[in-house]
């Protein structure tokens, strides 16, 4: 189980990292997508479009170094909740959307069905991971090293 559990932790955080750094490495394509979704106005998509990589990247390590792991497992969890709803909402609304979620789209559109199976089944490891770390994930790596 703990093997099996590390593996999905570096996947999963890996997985997070990778996103996080293809859309810092573009904001502004990032920023296109995020608009492509119609749900915020500017100030606010251009805020995600900065913020929201070094969000993933930073959770991503957490998961994967173990270090603050059920912070970063909290974080990645609630935002997979939320780009499911804003998916489900654009897809409802009929929006064409461009999913940045690893950087660049290339313009081409959206296929709902396949971004509503990705993340849930990307929630559904980060629960399980949720779930798992909740007795054996500590912070102890954290407190040892304000330790010394």
């Amino acid at each position: 189980m703990k093997l099996l559990r590390t593996l999905l932790a570096l996947a999963f955080g890996g997985l997070f990292i990778y996103a996080g750094l293809m859309k810092a490495w573009r904001p502004m394509i990032f920023l296109d997508d995020v608009r492509s979704f119609a749900i915020l106005p500017d100030p606010y998509a251009a805020l995600v479009a900065l913020f929201l990589p070094w969000l993933e990247i930073l959770a991503g390590l957490a998961v994967v170094t173990d270090v603050l792991r059920r912070g970063g497992l909290l974080l990645l969890n609630a935002s997979l909740g939320v780009f499911l709803a804003a998916i489900l909402l654009a897809w409802a609304r009929g929006t064409d959307i461009r999913c940045g979620c690893f950087g660049d789209s290339g313009g081409a559109t959206s296929n709902y069905v396949e971004l509503v199976v990705r993340d849930v089944v990307l929630l559904v490891v980060g629960l399980f991971l949720a779930w798992a770390c909740r007795r054996d994930c500590t912070n102890t790596h954290v407190s040892a090293t304000a330790a010394a």
